[in-house]
Order: C-alpha cells, then structure tokens, then sequence
C-alpha cells in the first residue's frame, strides 16, 4: 500500500503542477482506480487508500499534503472517504444542541418576507435521531469488524439499498 500510495501521490503531483497534461494524468489515474475495482479486494483497498490520503502525517510537505487534498476531491472513487470524513468533522455537536436550535418558518412563494410559522417538536426529532443512531452505529458494526468480508459487506450494502433484504 505504501509504495502504491507513494506513486499515486507522484502522479498527483503530474495532475496538479503540469496543467497541460492534466487531462491524460487524470485519464491514466482514473483507469487505474477502475483496476483497482475490477479486483474482488479493490473496494476495500481504495477505501484504504482514501483514508491515507485523507489522514496526511505531519511529516509530509505542504504541497504533498494539497496534493493529497486534490486528489481525494478529485476522483469520486473516494466519495465514502470524503463522506466519512465530514461526518466525523460534523458529528462533534451534540444532537440536542442541533435540534434546540432549529426554527420552523413560512415563506409565503409570493413574498420574499419569512415569518414564524410552527415550532418544532424537539422530542420527536430527538426521538427519530435516535433510532436512526442506533440503527447507524448497529450496521457500522459490521463494518468495523477487523475480519469482515469486505465484498460480502458491499453486496448486502447494495442489497439493502435496492431493499432486497
């Protein structure tokens, strides 16, 4: 991983200080992410990749770390990465403080003047946040889990998107 890391970072350095081959650095990289997922552990492997570029050592340089940023957002083959990501940065404020601070107004489609309408039922948004969290934090289990079949996982990812379960 860390030699592939490495390299990948290399090109990404092509794809940002060569703008005139950006277009053919982008297509290379982006065919070798495809590989990478044609493989029964390439999921998997790029999430790990994403993770790595995304969690950048204070060791590396500034424009190792830009680099590592750009690519992250460049590829939608770390989109779960990104996500992941802003949900942790998101997640630090207490669900009580979000929700006490929600306020309910009616924008009238033929005026541009807001007035309160309705208040919020707190509990019940709480109550649903809830149940969601521990359904949440009940399927993250399993992929948390250091021996998970990470194919298996994706399949049943999938299986309970399309509600096939």
């Amino acid at each position: 991983m860390n030699e592939f890391r490495r390299l990948f970072i290399d090109m990404g350095s092509v794809l940002v200080e060569l703008p005139s081959f950006k277009p053919f650095t982008k297509c290379v990289m982006s065919d070798l992410l495809e590989k990478c997922l044609d493989q029964e552990w390439g999921y998997g492997y790029l999430f790990e990749l994403g993770l790595s570029l995304q969690k950048i050592d204070d060791d590396c340089s500034s424009d190792e770390k830009r680099v590592c940023q750009m690519l992250i957002a460049e590829f939608s083959h770390f989109k779960e990465v990104q996500t992941m990501c802003w949900n942790e940065e998101t997640a630090q404020k207490p669900a009580e403080d979000v929700v006490g601070s929600i306020r309910g107004e009616y924008l009238h489609p033929h005026s541009l003047v807001s007035r309160p309408i309705t208040d919020i039922d707190n509990t019940k948004l709480l109550d649903s946040f809830e149940i969601y969290d521990q359904e949440y934090k009940s399927l993250l289990g399993d992929y948390l889990q250091p021996d998970a079949d990470l194919n298996k996982l994706v399949h049943k990812t999938l299986a309970e998107a399309r509600h096939e379960i």
